[in-house]
């Protein structure tokens, strides 16, 4: 599986996350996005982009 890429404030790197990792950040508010992949992160409610580095 792929990894994300986090990056602090300043847009340092911080860490490689798998992409579930990832999207649970995203939906804790404790991270926000700055590019998606493409494609698509899907649950029975719930349609995200998928996170890429």
């Amino acid at each position: 599986m792929a990894g994300v890429l986090v990056l602090n404030a300043t847009f340092e790197p911080l860490a490689v996350v798998p992409i579930r990792r990832a999207v649970c950040l995203i939906l804790a508010e404790k991270v926000e996005l700055i590019h998606a992949s493409g494609r698509l992160v899907r649950s029975e409610r719930l349609a995200l982009d998928e996170p890429s580095v």
